[in-house]
């Protein structure tokens, strides 16, 4: 070692010292470490508590966002969707609206018969 590096080394001696007794030193137990997190979430302040919630709702999003691109990816659209005719459609939905009366018993009429094409 040439001189540089002792100097360096008791200048951080001394740092370490300083250190050493200005903290008092912590009392073993179980508690330790909660109690150690405990004081540095205490001395957390209310913008960095902010930015962590805002990250996790970042995240949330994100997913979600995730999720719903999958599900409609998923989803197959009914087989007469791109060819259907809007008059065949509302009689699609006119039908299905329709099934529940038919089974309670009530009688309707049925709706007139398109033509074929």
């Amino acid at each position: 070692m040439n001189g540089e590096d002792r100097h360096l080394e008791q200048e951080l001696d001394r740092l370490f010292a300083a250190y050493r007794d200005a903290c008092d030193a912590p009392e073993p137990g179980a508690d330790f470490l909660p109690r150690l997190w405990a004081q540095i979430d205490s001395a957390q302040s209310w913008p960095e508590r902010l930015w962590k919630w805002a990250n996790g709702l970042a995240v949330a999003a994100a997913a979600a966002s995730v999720l719903l691109v999958v599900y409609q990816v998923s989803t197959q659209p009914a087989e007469d969707f791109y060819s259907a005719t809007y008059v065949e459609t509302l009689m699609a939905q006119t039908e299905t609206e329709l099934a529940p009366v038919e089974l309670a018993g009530v009688a309707v009429e049925e709706p007139p018969e398109q033509p074929q094409r």
